[in-house]
């Protein structure tokens, strides 16, 4: 489930996707540090989550706008240092806008679902990208499925099934009570376009210049409804939403390195710790603890991910 080569600072990454391979970095391959390093990352990803939960009741728009301008900051600085385009090729504008769009649906549905759902089940639904980067992939890309993937699809969608529970939540409160769980799927569908979109842009923009782009349009795009409804944080509040920049930033430049030290199907099945940690992260906060369903479809989506992960690493090694 490969998502080729990916951006470095986009809302989350493909299990398999990776910005810069070892072998075009020039960097030496060192598997335990980019194992640690992944960690590490996995660890960032799951205290921004809990940085957005803890926000509280600012403005969606908000917080979005500044997990996007620190993004900004840190990606005109890898620009720079890659030599890259600031913001691409004029002919490669549609793409790159379209990529940026969906990308920042994505990160907003994701802090959406992060507000309203526990923070384990909002992040198991968002890890469900991959899924559907294979799935788009093969019907825009022409990228052939196969039987066997399209097997580990739907065990991935049954287990997001068990996380959202809609008969469950249906009969409990009606639509408001499952709209979270279908946003928070929704973010991992449009994460997925957005991968499959930079997948398109492989070879012809720099994974620099595509973060670039995607946080400067996501700036720009949440900066006027963030000023037409202003809201004062408070102190905790705005250490808060700091939090959420620092930390997704630095989640993506672990993951960079990891993939700079190491193939991505070495590493990649890492990523999905990020699930774990913010399942301890919110039963430290909050004493959130997933019911059983959760905890079953997320041993199914964990399940596929790492039969896939098993499956690039054979390959790699045949080829």
């Amino acid at each position: 489930m490969s998502a080729g080569k990916s951006d470095a600072f986009s809302e989350s990454q493909p299990a398999t996707s990776s910005p810069v391979s070892p072998s075009a970095s020039g960097v030496g391959e060192n598997r335990p540090r980019a194992v640690v390093l992944m960690c590490l990352s996995a660890i960032s990803f799951a205290l921004m989550g809990a940085m957005v939960k803890l926000s509280g009741d600012l403005p969606l728009f908000e917080k979005v706008f500044v997990r996007n301008l620190v993004s900004l900051g840190v990606a005109i600085v890898m620009v720079r240092l890659a030599g890259a385009r600031l913001l691409g090729h004029w002919h490669h504008q549609p793409l790159l806008l379209a990529r940026s769009l969906i990308g920042l649906g994505g990160v907003m549905s994701f802090f959406y679902a992060i507000e309203h759902l526990l923070l384990a089940d909002a992040t198991i639904l968002n890890k469900l990208s991959p899924f559907f980067v294979t799935l788009f992939a093969g019907l825009f890309l022409a990228e052939r499925l196969g039987r066997w993937r399209l097997v580990g699809m739907l065990i991935a969608f049954v287990g997001a099934a068990l996380v959202i529970k809609p008969q469950l939540a249906f009969a409990e409160g009606g639509m408001e009570a499952l709209l979270p769980a279908l946003v928070g799927l929704g973010s991992a569908m449009l994460a997925g376009g957005a991968y499959t979109l930079i997948r398109a842009l492989r070879g012809r923009e720099a994974s620099a210049t595509i973060v670039l782009h995607f946080s400067l349009v996501s700036s720009i795009a949440t900066l006027v409804p963030m000023l037409m409804n202003p809201v004062m944080p408070s102190g905790p509040q705005a250490l808060a939403l700091l939090g959420i920049g620092i930390f997704a930033a630095g989640g993506q430049i672990l993951m960079t390195k990891a993939y700079r030290l190491a193939p991505a199907g070495e590493v990649s099945i890492y990523s999905y710790l990020t699930i774990v940690f913010s399942a301890l992260a919110g039963w430290a906060i909050w004493g959130e603890v997933p019911d059983a369903a959760s905890l079953v479809g997320f041993l199914l989506i964990a399940g596929v991910a790492l039969a896939g992960w098993q499956a690039s690493r054979v390959a790699a090694r045949a080829a």
